[in-house]
């Protein structure tokens, strides 16, 4: 099982990565701004096991799912097309991929321990 640590670790370097690529892919310039998605996903690295707290090997079920990973992407995928009108919905908008984006990197890690992820 991965500890926070881990999680922290793995978190900066998938978000950042992630968000590199689509300032690339989006013509624009990679600036610091991956950096301090990275930076703020790394400082949420445990956000499935609040859900379902790791007090066993056997602790994953829905919210540790690959079916739930699916349902979170497609519900990202519309927050990034969401194109926020004020300030306050800017906020909301980063908030989400953030929390969204950590959410993923910890299942995606989660996905290569020895117990990996239950389909539901």
């Amino acid at each position: 099982m991965a500890c926070a640590a881990e999680h922290a670790a793995f978190n900066f370097i998938a978000v950042t990565a992630a968000c590199a690529e689509v300032q690339r892919r989006e013509d624009r310039p990679v600036d610091g701004t991956s950096l301090a998605m990275g930076a703020a996903a790394a400082c949420l690295p445990s956000l499935p096991d609040f859900l379902e707290p790791a007090v066993h090997p056997n602790h994953r079920q829905f919210f540790h799912s690959v079916t739930f990973a699916v349902a979170l992407s497609f519900g990202m995928r519309r927050v990034y097309k969401w194109e926020p009108e004020g300030e306050l919905e800017r906020i909301a908008r980063a908030v989400l991929l953030i929390g969204g984006a950590a959410y993923l990197a910890h299942l995606a890690r989660d996905a290569f321990t020895a117990k990996s992820l239950p389909l539901v």
